[in-house]
């Protein structure tokens, strides 16, 4: 039985989430040593938070009860195109770039900030490899990529 769990959870993309919270966990370690930066840098790390928990806040809000941490959809999942989803096709993955980033700059952490280049490399990945499952599971989801050119964050990425 674990055996099947274990070869269930890597099958559905169980050690991206996995690699992704053990960046977390860098990040945060890292935020532990906060300096006191200047206070134009701590306005531009709050107004990153505040961009993030609005992305990543509407993609959640949006999906609710389909959210799953691992890249493969739920079985029954449909195609999110609505709210943030209009604008970026993983607005959850891009709220947490920004929000980290935001808190990099807000605690004037470099060592948080070269983190955040390494989640945004990886989440980069990951939607990359999600995409490839979610065209498999829903058959406009190459319509909907032409459609919303932006994979991770808004306008930019």
């Amino acid at each position: 039985m674990t055996i099947n769990y274990l070869q269930d959870f890597r099958a559905r993309g169980g050690l991206w989430v996995v690699t992704q919270l053990v960046l977390f966990g860098g990040i945060l370690y890292a935020l532990t040593a906060d300096a006191t930066p200047p206070w134009w840098l701590r306005a531009i790390g709050w107004a990153l938070i505040g961009v993030a928990v609005a992305l990543a806040g509407g993609g959640l809000w949006i999906i609710r009860r389909r959210l799953s941490a691992l890249p493969a959809p739920l079985e029954g999942a449909v195609l999110m195109q609505s709210g943030p989803y209009r604008l970026v096709r993983h607005p959850i993955y891009g709220g947490l770039i920004v929000g980290s980033f935001g808190l990099a700059a807000r605690g004037g952490n470099l060592m948080a900030a070269l983190l955040s280049v390494v989640l945004l490399g990886f989440f980069a990945g990951k939607s990359r490899h999600e995409e490839r499952l979610l065209t498999a599971a829903f058959p406009g989801y190459r319509a909907y990529q032409d459609r919303v050119t932006r994979r991770l964050i808004p306008w930019i990425l």
